[in-house]
Formats: C-alpha cells, sequence, structure tokens
C-alpha cells in the first residue's frame, strides 16, 4: 500500500479506522458506567402508539462481550495486515505475494 503521492491518505485512512475502533471502545466503556433505574412496571416510561411500552433492559452481558472480542478483532487484524496507510503489517502480506502463491 506504498502507492501513495503524499503523506494526506495515509494519515487520513490510519485516522478513521483507529478512530472508529477507538469510537467503539468509548461507547462500550461509557454505557458499562451507566447504571439502569427500574419504575416499578419495569419500562422507561415512554409509550408509543398510546399502548406499547418501552421496556427499560441492560444489553444483554453476551452481546456486550461479542462487541468488546469485535474491538480486539479489529485490532489484531490492523497490526497483522496492511489496513494502516502505509503499514505493510506483521505478516508482511501483499496482494503481489498472494498472486504469485497462487
Amino acid at each position: 500500500m506504498n502507492d501513495f503521492i503524499n503523506d494526506f491518505w495515509p494519515i487520513l485512512i490510519n485516522v478513521i479506522s483507529l478512530g472508529g475502533i477507538l469510537g467503539c471502545a468509548l461507547l462500550l466503556w461509557r454505557t458499562s458506567k451507566t447504571k439502569v433505574t427500574k419504575s416499578k412496571d419495569g419500562t422507561s416510561g415512554h409509550v408509543w402508539d398510546e399502548d406499547l411500552k418501552e421496556m427499560n433492559n441492560p444489553l444483554p452481558l453476551w452481546w456486550v462481550r461479542l462487541f468488546a472480542i469485535t474491538i480486539v478483532f479489529g485490532l489484531v487484524y490492523l497490526s497483522l495486515y496492511p489496513g494502516l496507510g502505509r503499514y505493510d503489517g506483521q505478516l508482511g502480506w501483499t496482494k503481489n505475494k498472494q498472486y504469485d502463491k497462487e
């Protein structure tokens, strides 16, 4: 991925890729610190279409864990393979090497 003419595009790719992962991690961390207060009937107090009540349940723990695993997978993937601008990755994989191998 060394075909860039100047340093703008690799920096932009790094900011978008790592910023997205960091944003997901911050979202997960921030929402895990929020305490859910339940009313007597277990709803949030919002009513839709006159009789549809919104329940106030936290995100299931297995879903939170999968979200965290996805963040870790993204960081490991970006460190092993070329996904960050001019960084070639620790494995040194390139499409040209893959083509020659096939």
